[in-house]
């Protein structure tokens, strides 16, 4: 299972499926993800929303213009998540440090400079 799959809200797994059936149609991709039409179309009113199971499985068949809007509908929600909870521990004035270590190793890991980094005497 692809953890992060779990953690896209509604709004982002319909948005995911509308990008795939705008290439392919609800018939055929209610066929590539092994789902009736019927789901495919509850799907995109916003009814219901694709189990983990299923949108796994469109990421997977998607193409690669399909995959980078679905990065971005990823990575969209993710910073915005990052972001409120970011606000509200530091309201809450919780501070773990486990967890901004590990941030601040994810953004180095993709080669981003966090300001405990920088030389600000230069900036």
């Amino acid at each position: 299972m692809i953890k992060y799959v779990h953690l896209l809200g509604k709004e982002s797994r319909q948005k995911i499926i509308e990008i795939l059936a705008n290439e392919r149609g609800v018939r055929e991709l209610a066929n590539e993800l092994g789902v009736t039409p019927a789901a495919v179309s509850k799907y995109l009113s916003g009814l219901t929303h694709p189990s983990d199971i299923v949108l796994e499985k469109a990421i997977s068949i998607a193409n690669d213009d399909e995959i980078v809007r679905i990065a971005k509908i990823v990575s969209d929600e993710f910073i915005e998540g990052l972001s409120n909870f970011i606000d509200w521990s530091l309201n809450k004035g919780i501070l773990d440090l486990k967890f901004y270590r590990r941030l601040n190793d994810l953004t180095a890991k993709v080669g981003l400079v966090t300001l405990g980094q920088r030389d600000l005497t230069t900036a």
